[in-house]
C-alpha cells in the first residue's frame, strides 16, 4: 500500500510532463497493475489539457509601461547614488592631495631653503592647520554642490 500512495503523489507531475524517465517507467508498471490509478491518471492528463488551452494571461500595458518606467527611475537614482559616492571620494581624495602638495611648494615659496632648514615649527603647524581647514572647505563645497545638483534633478523628475 505505501508503493500505492506514492505513485498516486506522482500522477499530477506526470500528467504535466514534470517526472524523469526512471519515475515515469515505475509509474507505468505500478498504473499496468492498478486500475484506480490509471483512471485518476486520465483524469488529471483532461486537467492538464484543459488548462493549456486557457488563454495566457497579460498584464495591462499601461502597467507594464508604469513599472517599466519606475524601474527606469529607481536604476538613475542608484546610478546617481553610485556616481556621487564615487564623485565625493574623489574630491575629498583631491583636496587631501591638493592639501598635502601645495603645502611644501607654499613653505618653500613662502620662506625660501632657509625656511626649510630652520627648526622652528611654529609657522609651520599653523600652516598645515590652514591648509587642512581649506581641504575641508573643498569637501565642504563639493558635498553643498552635489546636493544642490542631486535637489535640482528631483525636481524636474
Amino acid at each position: 500500500m505505501r508503493e500505492h500512495d506514492a505513485m498516486r503523489e506522482h500522477l499530477s507531475l506526470a500528467a504535466a510532463g514534470a517526472l524523469d524517465a526512471a519515475e515515469e517507467q515505475r509509474l507505468a508498471r505500478h498504473l499496468r497493475e492498478c486500475s484506480e490509478c490509471a483512471k485518476e491518471l486520465e483524469g488529471w492528463q483532461f486537467l492538464a489539457g484543459e488548462l493549456r488551452r486557457l488563454p495566457t494571461p497579460q498584464a495591462p500595458a499601461a502597467l507594464v509601461e508604469r513599472v517599466r518606467a519606475q524601474l527606469a527611475w529607481q536604476l538613475a537614482a542608484e546610478a546617481e547614488r553610485r556616481w556621487n559616492a564615487r564623485m565625493m571620494i574623489f574630491l575629498v581624495m583631491f583636496a587631501w592631495t591638493v592639501t598635502l602638495a601645495s603645502w611644501p611648494v607654499v613653505r618653500l615659496l613662502t620662506s625660501g631653503l632657509a625656511g626649510w632648514l630652520d627648526p622652528s615649527f611654529g609657522h609651520t603647524w599653523i600652516g598645515l592647520a590652514g591648509y587642512t581647514a581649506l581641504a575641508w572647505l573643498t569637501g565642504g563645497v563639493a558635498a553643498a554642490t552635489l546636493a544642490l545638483r542631486r535637489r535640482r534633478e528631483r525636481r524636474m523628475a
